[in-house]
């Protein structure tokens, strides 16, 4: 049972990997789905017979989820990919670059438990779309297997946490390592009691904010809700795979989400209606860190929200968000009373890096 039901409960979990094989482990990784384009796809296809494209994101030939789900099946039978006789939690550093400085970030995977989004202890700040979520759901209906991770943050100010997570693995071994391009990842499986205890309990006190996979963290309510009757409180469907990274790693790199607006003048007067214009210089936005920028024809400009500014159709959580005010504040100032029912809602979404978003698989 979760040790405090307010708060984020994590357990070990009995992870499926590969086994020793002659292909080298860099070979047979990828991206999340959502990352992954059709040239990609082919590409990684090409490079393996047992690249793990093959489950998380098929083509789309025939039935892609049994396919995915066959392929898994016979992976398993000869041994390409294995699962860990003990639970654990994993650690993973990747390493990777940002322009010419070298970074590393370090999470954890774990099974998260889930909760609704009104419960207050797993956060989200995305809109999600059906047809997405559809596709994860059939997927998973076809594996059961949770093919990856979400992405999680966590505060960790003082680095409890960190620095006993770094404590159990120093001097030690990685479990497996791997090389993609010019980055690198390791994972050391932390086993024994003491280890996934303190990471259970350092968590406790803690919320977790969804930074990326809100697609499947919304699979997972769904497929408990389907299939999760009866269940014991701690049975796996409870539960979906996460990594975990403190928001004050020094690995963690948040970039800008950019969008490009065309238009006859409703973008200005959304602004002047619900924000106040400073100039800035476009060499500070490092230092000063803005919220929201607006930029043409080389100029830079702040845009603060006004202290009378209605944001009663945001959701609670979101209204300090820049990302989300900047977007629900234009997008009902600058689209057309009567819409199209065919008219995708813009979404506020994190502006989490590359580095997250490229994070591998396996």
């Amino acid at each position: 049972m979760p040790q405090n039901p307010d708060v984020a409960d994590v357990a070990p979990f009995r992870a499926l990997r590969y086994g020793e094989q002659s292909e080298q482990l860099g070979q047979l990784l990828c991206p999340p789905y959502d990352v992954i384009s059709p040239e990609e796809r082919e590409r990684l296809y090409g490079q393996s017979p047992h690249n793990f494209v093959r489950v998380e994101f098929p083509k789309p030939d025939g039935d892609p989820y049994a396919s995915a789900a066959a392929d898994l099946t016979a992976w398993r039978l000869r041994g390409v990919m294995k699962q860990d006789a003990a639970a654990a939690i994993y650690v993973h550093d990747h390493e990777f670059s940002i322009g010419k400085t070298r970074v590393r970030r370090r999470g954890i995977h774990c099974a998260l438990r889930l909760h609704r989004p009104e419960e207050g202890i797993v956060m989200p700040h995305e809109l999600t779309f059906p047809k997405a979520k559809e596709d994860r759901l059939a997927l998973l209906r076809a594996t059961r297997t949770n093919t990856s991770a979400i992405f999680g943050v966590f505060e960790d100010a003082r680095g409890e946490i960190a620095g006993g997570i770094s404590r159990h693995i120093e001097g030690t071994k990685p479990t497996a390592e791997a090389t993609v391009g010019d980055e690198q990842h390791r994972v050391w499986a932390i086993g024994d009691r003491m280890g996934i205890g303190e990471f259970r309990d350092g968590l406790a006190k803690r919320r977790v904010y969804i930074a990326d996979g809100h697609h499947r963290y919304e699979t997972a309510l769904a497929y408990l809700a389907e299939r999760g009757a009866g269940a014991s409180a701690d049975a796996p469907i409870g539960y979906v795979l996460a990594y975990l990274c403190s928001a004050d790693d020094p690995g963690l790199r948040i970039f800008a989400t950019h969008r490009v607006v065309r238009g006859n003048g409703a973008l200005d007067r959304a602004i002047d209606r619900y924000f106040e214009r400073s100039r800035i210089d476009a060499g500070a936005i490092g230092d000063i860190q803005p919220g929201i920028v607006v930029v043409r024809d080389g100029r830079y400009e702040q845009l603060q929200l006004k202290p009378d500014a209605d944001l009663s159709s945001l959701k609670s959580a979101w209204r300090e968000l820049p990302v989300a005010q900047a977007e629900e504040r234009s997008r009902m100032s600058t689209t057309p009373k009567r819409r199209s029912p065919r008219r995708k809602r813009v979404r506020p979404r994190c502006c989490c890096e590359r580095s997250i978003r490229k994070r591998c698989v396996a």
